[in-house]
């Protein structure tokens, strides 16, 4: 299984950044989250990206937000005909914030997709690419030129970026409830949504597939094919994304927290949250009090 917990190290910088990071090789990626925010812009390729348990396509012009701690994957279907070519910066929330306070309508659009709950954090901007990779563009420049964590340029560039996403924010909208009323749920979304609600109890990939009325070969081949991994590689890395919150926020032992999250046998969530995480559920606490 491939997924893990990232801590972003930016090492007193207020944001870590990679334009038109490019692959044309095998891109499967994996579940992972991180404790600062990202955003991800797609300049070519095709694929998903799950978060939240939804999957959006990778096309030209989307652009993804993600919360910190959100978990999230990106699986590429990639080659040399058709490259995965991506913007991507890793940013401390804080300190953007701090620069746009005396803009007050781009700075409620940012502290909505940081803080925000149940807010659409991919947005087709395909209209705007030219304006998009223009603003990247010129960020890229002045980072070249040593001036990337100035807060005056890291302003510039998260006003435009949200400049443009209100612009169209209508519109998004508008196609967002468009798409309630109509588009069906794949059938991993389906999958996710039922794991989200019975995470903690015991869980086969019979009683799954009984849920949604499907064969157990049929519904692993369709869910690998629409996320590139397992029904049981998902709902490992739920199980233990929550447990962390649970480190985080209570004082349960170490043993409560795996019986919470539906491992109740202590050693093998020991050995689970290790595996994924890095580090032991106890020692994962401690570093938190750090």
């Amino acid at each position: 299984m491939n997924y893990s917990f990232e801590l972003v190290k930016l090492e007193g910088k207020p944001l870590l950044w990679g334009h038109r990071c490019r692959n044309e090789s095998d891109f499967a990626g994996y579940y992972h989250w991180h404790q600062i925010c990202e955003f991800l812009y797609v300049h070519e390729g095709q694929g998903n990206i799950i978060v939240d348990q939804k999957t959006y396509p990778i096309r030209r012009g989307m652009l993804f937000v993600f919360q910190p701690f959100q978990l999230h994957k990106v699986y590429a279907n990639v080659s040399a005909d058709s490259p995965y070519i991506r913007t991507i910066c890793h940013f401390d929330p804080v300190f953007v914030e701090a620069g746009l306070r005396p803009f007050p309508l781009r700075h409620q659009l940012f502290m909505q997709l940081w803080q925000g709950r149940a807010v659409e954090l991919a947005c087709d901007l395909l209209p705007w690419t030219n304006h998009m990779d223009r603003i990247f563009a010129l960020y890229d420049h002045a980072d070249s030129r040593g001036r990337g964590e100035e807060e005056e340029e890291i302003s510039m560039l998260f006003l435009q970026l949200l400049n443009n996403l209100s612009d169209v924010s209508q519109v998004a909208a508008n196609k967002q409830v468009e798409g309630l009323q109509t588009r069906p749920l794949r059938y991993s979304e389906r999958v996710m949504h039922w794991l989200e609600e019975h995470y903690a109890e015991e869980i086969s990939l019979a009683s799954v597939a009984d849920e949604l009325h499907l064969s157990k070969f049929h519904l692993s081949r369709i869910f690998r094919s629409e996320t590139g991994s397992s029904i049981s590689d998902y709902l490992a890395v739920r199980r233990i994304k929550i447990a962390c919150r649970l480190l985080q926020t209570t004082t349960l032992s170490i043993e409560r927290i795996g019986i919470e999250v539906g491992v109740p046998n202590a050693s093998y969530f020991i050995r689970m949250f290790k595996k994924i995480v890095g580090t032991t559920p106890l020692k994962y606490r401690n570093q938190l009090d750090v």
